[in-house]
């Protein structure tokens, strides 16, 4: 019976030690799954190396981990931290280096990195990447001339991309025209139109169909506002004053919401802009 008492006494000092413990690990953890799950990528070589034979499927898990991620987000209408760009790129860069053809991963990595951290250069580092292996397929040059044209203006580099489209197959005939036509639209919302429509016709993600659709709304919105401004200057022999100009003069019964949730303003210059910049709030 003595000999139970220091031996009830260590069980009672290891019960509490694991209780402390088991209250520690708990909070750590919450606090883990609480971190931006994109932070968690291991290096390509290491992940190459340890996949095996199982690439293909290793870089499915992993587009799917980032997507769900993009799509939640999405759905919540969280907006991104711009310090997460260089995750994104990690996550395809590490993505395309398991699947190089993996064109999926290619194009949600140009959507977010152009669109919504304006990364271009990252962009399209990830889709010259991908020109390296999918030689046959016009939507890579046709993507980079887009950049170029809309994001960097940049009319010599857009055009030479996109008549490298038109030459591949399967690439629509309006191609070489459309280099004629962005550069025309340089300084409006037309081009992003154009491509954003030609976009969804390919798309297939629904996370990146919703994206696309509200970006595509705003951007109509956009050019008829412009339409309408310009409509009001040739009747009126002026600009007007703000946007709530064209209600009272019944162009427009009201001023259309932004998708994003900001306010239509009009520039000095006659552009028509969105406080959203396009970023969800």
């Amino acid at each position: 019976m003595k000999k139970a008492g220091p031996t009830i006494c260590l069980i009672i000092l290891l019960m509490g030690g694991f209780f402390i413990f088991q209250q520690k690990f708990t909070k750590y953890r919450k606090n883990l799954l609480n971190i931006s799950p994109i932070n968690y990528f291991i290096p390509s070589k290491v992940t190459s190396l340890v996949s095996l034979d199982f690439k293909g499927i290793v870089s499915d898990f992993l587009f799917l981990k980032v997507s769900t991620y993009l799509g939640d987000k999405v759905i919540k209408k969280e907006s991104l931290d711009k310090n997460q760009a260089a995750f994104i790129y990690q996550a395809a860069d590490i993505i395309t280096d398991l699947d190089p053809w993996f064109w999926d991963a290619y194009l949600m990595a140009d959507m977010v990195l152009a669109w919504d951290f304006k990364r271009i250069d990252l962009a399209n580092k990830l889709l010259l990447k991908a020109k390296k292996y999918r030689t046959w397929d016009f939507k890579i040059p046709y993507y980079l001339g887009f950049n170029y044209f809309y994001f960097l203006h940049d009319n010599e580099n857009g055009s030479k991309y996109l008549m490298e489209a038109s030459k591949l197959p399967g690439s629509p005939k309006y191609l070489p025209a459309l280099a004629t036509r962005l550069s025309v639209y340089q300084n409006n919302y037309g081009p992003a139109i154009v491509f954003l429509t030609d976009l969804l016709k390919s798309t297939h993600a629904s996370s990146s169909v919703i994206t696309l659709q509200k970006r595509l709304k705003t951007l109509i919105i956009l050019e008829n506002l412009e339409k309408l401004v310009d409509k009001y200057e040739k009747l009126n022999k002026s600009l007007p004053t703000d946007l709530f100009d064209l209600v009272k003069k019944g162009f427009i019964d009201r001023i259309p919401d932004d998708p994003y949730g900001g306010k239509f303003i009009l520039l000095p210059n006659k552009r028509v802009f969105t406080t959203s910049k396009m970023i969800d709030k």
